[in-house]
């Protein structure tokens, strides 16, 4: 049973937005930065797959849709290289209360 892009459009980009707001009540709710941290990281992993889903249920298989994915998978590689390094930083600074 295949699933129109008029539902799988309108719900991919809700769990985005989902998911957005879960890592900004998370963020007020966390107290240390490493668990903040791991908010942000949640929130640049758990979007990049309702964005692409999005992006081929509109256009399918097209340069559009392939370029969203590129996308999203710089920024996933990006996202967790920068929460790796700022987790470093924040473990050299302050130590194992971080």
């Amino acid at each position: 049973m295949a699933v129109s892009a008029d539902i799988l459009v309108p719900l991919a980009l809700a769990l985005t937005v989902a998911a957005a707001w879960l890592a900004c009540l998370s963020l007020l709710r966390l107290r240390r930065a490493l668990d903040r941290l791991h908010a942000v990281a949640f929130l640049n992993a758990a979007a990049a797959l309702p964005i692409s889903a999005a992006a081929f249920a509109t256009d399918g298989l097209s340069v559009r849709s392939v370029k969203v994915v590129l996308v999203m998978l710089l920024t996933l590689g990006w996202g967790a290289a920068l929460a790796h390094a700022t987790g470093r930083a924040l473990l050299l600074r302050d130590g194992p209360a971080a």
